[in-house]
């Protein structure tokens, strides 16, 4: 495997595994919208390019009040942002919830939680 892209590519390094989260959020960005916004279905097969790298984005002088994050907001990756927001998490844990609701009607779980709802009525 080469840890570049080579020289047409100007030595594109490889995608670091950290990135890939990132881009894997990035792919994800819909789940993360909170039913706010609807975006494209992303139909491509390879799901990371193989070489890349991430750049820094510089603010310009006028945007320094209405484009900026605060030092508390500001995290290490884009992963650990999107966790620090309590709105995220409480949706995922609802959506979970739900999820495993569904999955787990009229299933065997379903019937014990009859059997253990009559043997209370029962006894």
């Amino acid at each position: 495997m080469k840890d570049n892209a080579g020289p047409s590519w100007y030595g594109l390094p490889r995608t670091d595994p950290a990135t890939k989260k990132d881009l894997q959020i990035l792919k994800m960005r819909d789940v993360l919208a909170l039913g706010k916004q609807h975006f494209k279905k992303d139909s491509r097969k390879t799901p990371f390019p193989e070489f890349s790298q991430v750049g820094t984005l510089v603010e310009g002088p006028t945007e320094f009040y209405s484009a900026r994050l605060t030092k508390k907001e500001r995290k290490r990756t884009l992963v650990e942002e999107v966790l620090s927001s309590g709105q995220a998490l409480s949706k995922f844990k609802s959506k979970y919830n739900e999820i495993q609701e569904r999955k787990s009607s009229g299933k065997k779980s379903h019937y014990k939680k009859v059997v253990a709802r009559r043997r209370r009525q029962q006894g």
